[in-house]
């Protein structure tokens, strides 16, 4: 039903179960992963943040950006980019890819992978390979039946979206997804907790501020990555 406004109230629909998924999160994994990678990245190793899909839109999401960490460094693959559309998913499903992609992770480096359904090969044998060589591995996915990333990883941060992870119903379909919103209150959660312990002083600041450009370059320097993937 439409009301006077014209609002058929679905946008307060999706706000209510963004804020409702938001409200379940259990925190305290954030924390403890935190704590686990402060030691890490004081060591001189960076946090590497990997997803496929729109995934990959919160493995971008830290990067250099204000309010962001510089130890943060996205591990992108153009074949597995949300641009790519349907073509993702055959790349995401391909054995040996994830196996590929670790190759590009330091020795003193830890992972986070993020992956709703934890079910695709990438994410699963890229957590898998970086868990075998020592790394610390942390995924931001659901607990979900069919997931394989949570059993791979050391921490799991739970997102507890719903299957298929839409929210709300509209004219028989379901619109609304959740993960990028909840993804990203971990993901921000775990940056800054670990920023906390860290004391460190590594967080980017908007280069429109007055003293932002001069700030940031500080940082490049000791981040020389913050220049550009490659």
């Amino acid at each position: 039903m439409t009301t006077l406004n014209g609002s058929s109230g679905v946008a307060e629909r999706v706000r209510r179960a963004a804020l409702d998924a938001m409200e379940r999160l259990d925190l305290a994994p954030v924390t403890a992963a935190a704590r686990a990678l402060a030691p890490r990245v004081r060591a001189g190793g960076l946090l590497q943040t990997f997803g496929s899909g729109h995934s990959q839109l919160l493995a971008l999401e830290g990067f250099y950006r204000a309010g962001g960490p510089a130890w943060l460094r996205p591990l992108v693959d153009d074949r597995l980019s949300p641009v790519r559309g349907f073509s993702v998913t055959t790349y995401e499903r391909s054995e040996g890819l994830g196996r590929e992609l670790a190759a590009r992770l330091g020795p003193a480096d830890s992972l986070l992978v993020v992956s709703t359904s934890g079910r695709n090969a990438v994410p699963v044998e890229l957590a898998q390979t970086a868990a075998e060589a020592g790394l610390l591995t942390i995924a931001i996915t659901t607990r979900a039946p069919g997931n394989r990333l949570a059993a791979a990883v050391e921490h799991v941060l739970d997102a507890e979206v719903p299957p298929g992870d839409a929210s709300v119903e509209v004219g028989g379909a379901r619109m609304g997804p959740l993960s990028t919103v909840v993804g990203g209150v971990l993901l921000h959660g775990l940056l800054a907790e670990t920023e906390a312990l860290l004391g460190a002083g590594s967080v980017l600041v908007s280069n429109n501020l007055d003293g932002g450009d001069v700030h940031n370059r500080s940082l490049i320097e000791r981040y020389p990555h913050l220049l550009g993937l490659t």
